[in-house]
């Protein structure tokens, strides 16, 4: 059994979280003051299947799924929320408003040191394997970062897009002008809607909700399949290292 750190409580570091903690001591930090919170990717699942190998048909409903022509459109932040929930049940220990202050590498270990998280002090943790997937979260409030070299994610840094995100009403989006990427209609009478660029369009109620994400993905690549699926990826890394 090795140990394990995760940056960035994304839907892919949640996944690999769950996933690791059957066999590994994992610890999930995140620079935020909970998980998922704000929610800034596309509520966009392709197949409900993705889902039901994580969460029970009872916690799949309370995501009000809501079919659409190019998938389905889920409640982003209550998934995770359940998502949380199972890593937490799952034994990793999840470190909230924590951020990496250095991470030395040696021979035998690496060692992440951290300030914050439930102590509020400093902090350092040994582990066999780090992943930084900070580039799949939210941007941390007030501009905070984490300060360490790159990770042992088999991920390779890649350019980040900056999408514009939000949510309307649906009635408003019936006869819109601008063309979004990804368009959402949800069950609950909203529709949720992303751009690769800022909109000057406002609908005519406003927006409900503002979003903005950065990421190295496109809109169309950004649904929760995706997400998940990389995770599932990066946790197969794992045995071959």
């Amino acid at each position: 059994m090795t140990n394990i750190v995760i940056l960035g409580g994304s839907i892919e570091g949640l996944i690999l979280s769950i996933l690791s903690a059957k066999q590994h001591n994992v610890t999930l930090i995140d620079i935020h003051p909970e998980i998922g919170f704000p929610c800034t990717i596309p509520g966009w699942v392709e197949n409900l299947e993705v889902l039901e190998k994580y969460l029970s048909e009872d916690e799949i409903k309370q995501l009000n799924v809501f079919q659409n022509t190019n998938g389905f459109a889920i409640s982003g932040e209550w998934l995770f929320k359940l998502l949380t929930i199972k890593a937490a049940q799952s034994g990793v220990n999840i470190l909230l408003r924590c951020r990496v202050t250095n991470v030395i590498r040696s021979d035998a270990n690496i060692t992440v040191q951290y300030i914050g998280g439930n102590s509020g002090g400093e902090g350092e943790i040994y582990c066999d394997n780090l992943f930084d997937l900070t580039e799949f979260s939210a941007i941390a409030p007030g501009n905070l970062q984490h300060n360490h070299t790159k990770s042992s994610s088999p991920t390779n840094p890649r350019k980040k897009i900056q999408h514009f995100g939000g949510i309307a009403l649906s009635k408003d989006c019936q006869n819109n002008p601008t063309e979004p990427i990804l368009q959402l209609i949800r069950n609950d009478g909203l529709c949720e809607l992303w751009y690769e660029e800022k909109p000057s369009w406002t609908p005519p109620s406003g927006w409900i909700e503002i979003m903005k994400n950065t990421s190295p993905k496109p809109i169309n690549d950004m649904s929760i399949d995706n997400s998940i699926t990389h995770a599932e990826y990066l946790f197969q890394s794992i045995n071959h290292h």
